[in-house]
């Protein structure tokens, strides 16, 4: 027993001492995960936008140094010479030279109208009419080099070339998070296209120069961005930063790679992104699960010349070195913590084991007083509170050894008066327990002739006249007449008791409980019991209807209205109130008075049949109610408290238990 208590004291004071430093420990761990999660997401999300613009400059680059190239070979004399003289012989060769030096898909010349002169991809197909395609018009009219991102169609492509037909063709891979599509291949191609104006010296405008590069399955223009921006970063064998090009929602340039290892085209974006960049024309930024993993993305909308949104230019960081380092953050707050622990719980036992030994010595005196020995003294020493409460034990002792002295005295004495006292209890409870089986039998008395004693006066007073107005038509007349207004008398008796058994069917229709109130209301406002009495209402407008037989529910709140009006003085105050229950699947209704309440003790009974505290009254007005609720789904709540008035809540369900908005 001994070693127990101190046990169980050492036990308490090593887990207080953790608990005190494991919760703040624990605290602290959190918040501060969460602060560095905070901070690494904030800083990763800041360096992918930065990265998204370096892209976007990147971008750029190719359009100006496309734009400055065709510039400058727009004045070459061969290509100027060939337009003015009209003269085709020595120019395939140098624009295929550009084409190459270039490296580009696309190099085209038209004369001053926009007309193809010559199409290095198919230089025996020329002639049509170029003037209406973007770039082409713009140089045209503004007569300067133009570039932009473009879409050309599989015909437009086709017309250039076989080869970059097949490679801008595409089958889209189905990608989970995407929008829904009927498309299931892509036949468009996007390219870098700029055009120049070709002058002769004499600066007479004689054509247009323009050119371009496919981006659909050309991988150029996104490794130089993941190696400018992300320097070709690795980590545990994934690329660290990854770029796209879409073309509207599939990718059709990209470093993002698949579970086989090859470049994830012809994938789509999430459907959450694509309205933002695509329909909005936003730029879009957070985590992001790319084909198969976690990145911290930036999207950013391409637009062709008209500024309409064709594409998307992506940039992703991935996000596992950052949660590697929040989990590394963690296990480390958890090490301190854990040591915290450790270290409290070993100055705990040290200082378990210095106050144990103290309260050994009280414990030890304490087990011999219990024994019956009040000679127990403890030496005191020191000042601390563990001093006075061995002073404080000793003053116990001296006190309990004079105080049992006098208990043995007062024993003695309060033996003979108990057994006084029980004999006298013994007999008032003899006396009330048949008092209430005589005030039982009362009231079923009381409940039974009130419900007989009509019929029976109907019968004896219709005897009667009988017997006085017979007539030598219809002897009979008199009879049948009372037999059938006494058959519809005990209808209605039998049909209350039924009511209170909950045997009735509702008929069910589509109703407003505030419509219910006012019909009662309306009904009882002018009887004697209410005209002195305030009632206050607070109908919701917005309830929404319920599907319950109208003159059930009226009957309802007719009995508990009064009921209500019986338990307030003169001048009280009713208050009925509507509404919608929290969960949104049922209205309620408050029925409060400011009555003296109902006992604690006859609570429980309120709505058992044949009770009731009036004087007349069968005791069935709750009970069918509780059972009219009940049979429609619903529920009766009951709150009262002595001299604070009694709240009765009914929750009945919404009609086809939709929601109210």
């Amino acid at each position: 027993m001994r070693l127990r208590i101190l046990s169980s004291l050492k036990a308490r004071l090593i887990t207080s001492f953790a608990v005190a430093i494991m919760i703040p420990a624990l605290i602290t761990t959190l918040v501060g995960v969460r602060m560095i999660q905070r901070h690494v997401y904030e800083q990763a999300e800041s360096k992918v936008s930065s990265d998204l613009e370096s892209a976007k400059e990147i971008y750029q680059g190719y359009l100006e140094r496309l734009k400055d190239s065709l510039r400058i070979h727009a004045t070459r004399m061969m290509i100027y010479g060939a337009l003015d003289r009209n003269d085709l012989s020595n120019l395939g060769p140098e624009m295929e030279r550009v084409k190459s030096a270039e490296r580009l898909d696309i190099l085209t010349v038209t004369d001053s109208s926009g007309r193809v002169f010559y199409r290095t991809n198919r230089p025996a197909q020329r002639g049509d009419d170029m003037s209406r395609e973007e770039l082409v018009h713009m140089a045209l009219f503004r007569r300067e080099s133009v570039a932009s991102t473009i879409i050309f169609t599989a015909v437009e492509l086709q017309k250039e070339s076989d080869a970059l037909a097949e490679q801008a063709g595409m089958s889209i891979t189905p990608t989970p998070h995407a929008a829904p599509t009927e498309r299931t291949t892509l036949a468009d191609g996007m390219l870098l296209m700029a055009a120049a104006p070709v002058f002769t010296p004499q600066n007479r405008m004689v054509g247009i120069l323009y050119g371009g590069v496919l981006i659909n399955r050309n991988y150029e223009v996104v490794d130089k961005i993941r190696k400018t921006v992300f320097k070709e970063g690795v980590y545990k064998g994934r690329e660290v930063g990854t770029a796209t090009i879409f073309q509207d929602d599939v990718r059709i340039s990209t470093n993002v790679r698949n579970a086989d290892g090859n470049r994830a085209i012809t994938t789509r974006v999430s459907a959450e992104v694509a309205k933002e960049v695509l329909e909005r024309g936003n730029t879009w930024r957070g985590r992001a699960f790319v084909v198969n993993d976690w990145y911290i993305s930036a999207y950013a909308p391409i637009l062709d010349m008209q500024g309409k949104t064709i594409g998307m230019l992506y940039v992703g960081t991935l996000e596992r070195p950052f949660r590697d380092s929040l989990w590394r953050s963690l296990l480390v707050f958890l090490g301190i913590a854990l040591l915290g622990v450790v270290l409290v719980s070993w100055v705990a036992m040290k200082a378990a084991d210095r106050i144990s030994k103290p309260i050994r010595a009280i414990a030890l005196a304490s087990q011999g007083l219990a024994g019956g020995d009040y000679s127990q003294e403890i030496e005191v020493t020191g000042e601390d509170e563990i001093a006075h409460l061995a002073s404080s034990f000793n003053k116990m002792v001296r006190e309990l050894s004079k105080a049992h002295q006098d208990l043995r005295e007062w024993a003695e004495n309060l033996e003979r008066k108990v057994d006084q006292r029980t004999a006298e209890l013994r007999a008032m409870q003899t006396q009330l327990l048949q008092a209430e089986k005589l005030a039982g039998i009362g009231k079923l008395a009381a409940g039974v002739a009130h419900e007989i004693n009509n019929p029976l006066t109907g019968i004896l007073t219709n005897s009667s006249l009988m017997l006085e107005d017979t007539t030598a038509d219809d002897p009979h007349r008199e009879d049948l007449q009372t037999i059938v207004n006494e058959t519809l008398r005990c209808r209605k008796i039998v049909k209350g008791l039924l009511d209170f058994a909950r045997q009735t069917q509702p008929h069910k229709q589509s109703l407003s409980l505030n419509r219910v109130v006012e019909d009662v209301l309306a009904l009882v406002r002018n009887q004697a019991s209410f005209r002195n009495a305030v009632i206050k209402t607070d109908l919701d407008p917005s309830v929404p209807s319920i599907m319950a037989d109208m003159d059930q529910m009226r009957q309802v709140v007719l009995n508990i209205v009064l009921n209500a009006a019986d338990a307030i003085p003169n001048n009280g105050e009713i208050r009925i109130r509507t509404g919608v229950a929290a969960d949104l699947k049922m209205v309620e209704l408050h029925i409060q008075d400011n009555g003296p309440g109902i006992p604690d003790e006859i609570k429980d009974k309120l709505f058992e049949p044949f009770f009731t505290t009036k004087k007349t009254g069968t005791g069935l007005g709750l009970s069918i109610a509780y059972g009219i609720v009940e049979r429609h789904g619903g529920s009766i709540q009951l709150r009262s408290a002595a001299g604070q008035g009694t709240t009765f809540s009914i929750r009945l369900p919404i009609q086809n238990s939709q929601p109210h908005a």
